[in-house]
């Protein structure tokens, strides 16, 4: 299959020894204006791909910040359809920067599989995370993927055995979304020899990119964690960088994209691999 933007980006600076930062945004917090200028933003600072998050009432996996930011995005009126049209209209004005769709499984299957796995494509996002669905259970999801070219990507816990580790990184493309702890975002995660060695053995058993989550918020935890890692991703910190930034401007688009610049460019201090070719 042909591979797509994430694949290509990861397996490129994989190749190169550069590590990169995976920023998390909650579609339409602050609406979906401030969704795009914040897309722009992070293509300009060097973003290795975004994870762009479908607002959902019950996000189980997220703590207080990513669900009060889906709380505010939903009030707002943000749908799956309102964020597939949203990429659609950044890929037309020319925008390259990966695109991983963060979404529980409740949107995507009352979409359908197959029809949103289609009109994901068309958009131009190129994954799927989703983090209700294991890959015993995803089927489904996996043929959508497969059919319309997008990178299904699974999770795997400090809790995982290594030949579980090794079953979500084939039933994955382009990165395995390794959980630094357990529990749910925001919390932050301890860089203590235990967890460290999680990382390693999840490296040694996926031949994918590996990229570490759950409660990185610094530049050096990103130093610490890409040691091991290919991607270091920043979700509730980020969210909360932004939502902070947009509302003491007032409720400026500009402001948020102008701080995800800001933090996106702290946490590149902690980069391997010097600056992107």
């Amino acid at each position: 299959m042909t591979l797509n933007r994430l694949c290509e980006r990861l397996q490129r600076d994989r190749q190169a020894g550069r590590s990169g930062i995976a920023p998390y945004v909650t579609a339409g917090d602050g609406g979906l204006e401030t969704t795009r200028a914040v897309l722009e933003a992070l293509e300009a600072g060097g973003a290795s791909c975004v994870e762009l998050g479908i607002p959902f009432s019950d996000p189980i996996a997220d703590g207080p910040v990513l669900q009060a930011a889906a709380q505010r995005a939903l009030d707002a009126g943000t749908r799956l359809a309102d964020v597939l049209d949203l990429c659609r209209d950044f890929r037309a004005a020319g925008g390259e920067l990966p695109i991983a769709l963060f979404s529980y499984a409740n949107p995507l299957v009352r979409m359908g599989w197959q029809e949103a796995a289609h009109r994901s494509a068309t958009a131009g996002v190129d994954a799927w995370l989703v983090p209700d669905m294991i890959p015993e259970e995803a089927d489904g999801m996996r043929a959508a993927c497969e059919t319309s070219g997008l990178a299904p990507i699974f999770f795997v816990a400090p809790t995982s055995s290594t030949e579980r580790i090794a079953a979500a990184a084939t039933a994955s493309r382009g990165f395995l979304y390794t959980i630094g702890r357990v529990g749910v975002t925001g919390s932050e995660t301890e860089l203590d020899a235990e967890t460290l060695a999680f990382l390693q053995r999840v490296r040694a058993a996926s031949p994918l990119p590996v990229a570490v989550g759950f409660g990185l918020r610094t530049a050096a935890q990103v130093e610490a964690v890409t040691r091991h890692a290919d991607l270091a991703i920043v979700g509730s910190a980020f969210v909360d960088r932004l939502r902070r930034a947009f509302d003491a401007a007032g409720g400026d688009s500009a402001a948020a994209a102008s701080e995800a610049t800001t933090y996106l460019n702290e946490l590149r201090g902690g980069l391997r691999g010097g600056e992107e070719a």
